[in-house]
């Protein structure tokens, strides 16, 4: 009877270090981490045939490393209305104001790529399509969009 308990005890244990294990790479893959293709993006009903993902990583100084990839992105002076630039941004909290850290560049393939760092560790990213490269807000609605956190 004290091996069979022992066996019992031996497999409980054993299943729930296999269901520990699986519950924590799952919840990994979910945030993005550890998952080869990256975590991807919400996208505007206007553009429904996009998809972004984004790669997050920590870099040497604490910075989060962002690698930004935008597939089937049509030209932004095809959109209604048009502009001249996709903008990535990134806010800390809803209340805070929008940090530009890049354009992305609209390829002859129709993808972009922006690889940047943040210093922030928590924070929403999103996609705007605007005038200039160089605008200090945005003037428009979200295109794609994500939170991320580490």
């Amino acid at each position: 009877m004290k091996k069979t308990f022992q066996h019992l005890c031996l497999g409980f244990l054993s299943f729930s270090a296999v269901l520990a294990v699986t519950l924590a790479m799952s919840g990994c893959s979910a945030l993005g981490i550890g998952r080869k293709g990256g975590s991807r993006l919400l996208t505007s009903s206007a553009l429904p045939s996009v998809e972004g993902r984004a790669k997050f990583s920590v870099s040497i100084n604490d910075n989060t490393a962002i690698e930004l990839t935008v597939k089937h992105l049509p030209r932004p002076e095809r959109l209604s209305p048009p502009a001249s630039n996709y903008v990535v941004w990134t806010r800390a909290t809803k209340e805070a104001p929008a940090q530009s850290i890049g354009a992305l560049v609209v390829d002859k393939d129709l993808n972009g790529k922006l690889v940047t760092e943040t210093a922030l560790h928590s924070f929403d990213l999103f996609v705007t399509a605007e005038d200039s490269g160089q605008v200090q807000q945005p003037s428009g609605q979200p295109l794609l969009w994500m939170s991320y956190s580490r």
